[in-house]
């Protein structure tokens, strides 16, 4: 009899064990704290900004720099995820020749839009705008080819590891005023995005559209932007994933289609023979 009630105690602490883990995957929750940062390379050929004046292209080089200083958080589970910029007060600006300037790196598409994704539908839902018009991007989320180099570094207590994604180089011609847009004035190189992803926290996602690898990407680095985590928050309290609401909804192809042309209408509304910049932040 006694022989019996230990293994039918066994037992019943092995189902607990088994249903209590079953429980803790399900609530695998967290939030990570991502920084980003712009370093602005000039292309060596690149004359528009060269027929500035120096006080003018410190002040566009400045305000550049201050748009790619963001804080970021994601919140994620093993299914979904809401990637969010932290909104903060704005500084006051320091007028230069009694002018000012302030960039605004809104949506962007890859890591600056408010966006939410379903890793089980694999679909996304993006927050973006096109001269102040709100949308809301939906569509299937992008399968990406992830190169995973096998070469390792620490970040914070985490080990992570690299891998390399290159976009497919869009091939378009380049007007004569759109070489006045002050993002042409930087290298346009091979479109090469590299991740450190740690296995510690075995989620396949990250900043923005970004996810597809055997775990949390905890530093991104996209042409002139990086962004790093720097701390993670294992299941905080009173967590919760909000879709994002705001817009007219519209596909990536729509919307991509629409901002070209309202990109193109305002360069020519700017376009003139006295040199002028036209500044274009997508």
């Amino acid at each position: 009899m006694k022989r019996f009630n230990l293994s039918m105690l066994f037992f019943v602490v092995l189902a607990f064990a088994k249903a209590y883990t079953v429980q803790a995957q399900q609530d695998f929750t967290g939030i990570a704290h991502y920084q980003s940062k712009m370093t602005m390379k000039q292309s060596e050929d690149s004359t528009q900004m060269a027929k500035l004046e120096p006080a003018m292209r410190e002040m566009i080089e400045e305000a550049m720099k201050k748009a790619g200083e963001a804080e970021f958080t994601l919140k994620f589970n093993r299914t979904e995820s809401l990637y969010e910029k932290v909104k903060k007060l704005a500084a006051p600006k320091k007028p230069v020749n009694g002018m000012s300037m302030t960039i605004e790196m809104s949506g962007n598409g890859d890591t600056y839009g408010t966006t939410y994704k379903d890793l089980t539908a694999q679909t996304f839902l993006r927050e973006d705008n096109i001269q102040g018009k709100e949308f809301l991007v939906t569509d299937k989320i992008e399968k990406l080819d992830w190169k995973v180099t096998g070469e390792t570094k620490m970040i914070g207590k985490y080990t992570a590891m690299k891998a390399t994604y290159t976009f497919p180089k869009e091939e378009k011609e380049q007007s004569e005023e759109e070489s006045t847009s002050l993002l042409n004035m930087v290298d346009d190189k091979e479109h090469v995005v590299t991740a450190w992803f740690t296995m510690d926290i075995p989620i396949s996602n990250g900043p923005g559209i970004y996810q597809g690898l055997p775990g949390l990407i905890l530093e991104l680095n996209e042409g002139e932007i990086t962004i790093l985590c720097n701390k993670i928050e294992m299941n905080p309290e009173g967590f919760e994933i909000k879709k994002p609401r705001k817009g007219k909804e519209i596909s990536t192809e729509k919307f991509n289609k629409l901002r070209d042309k309202k990109a193109k209408e305002m360069r020519e509304r700017f376009k003139s023979g006295s040199g002028g910049v036209f500044i274009e932040t997508h």
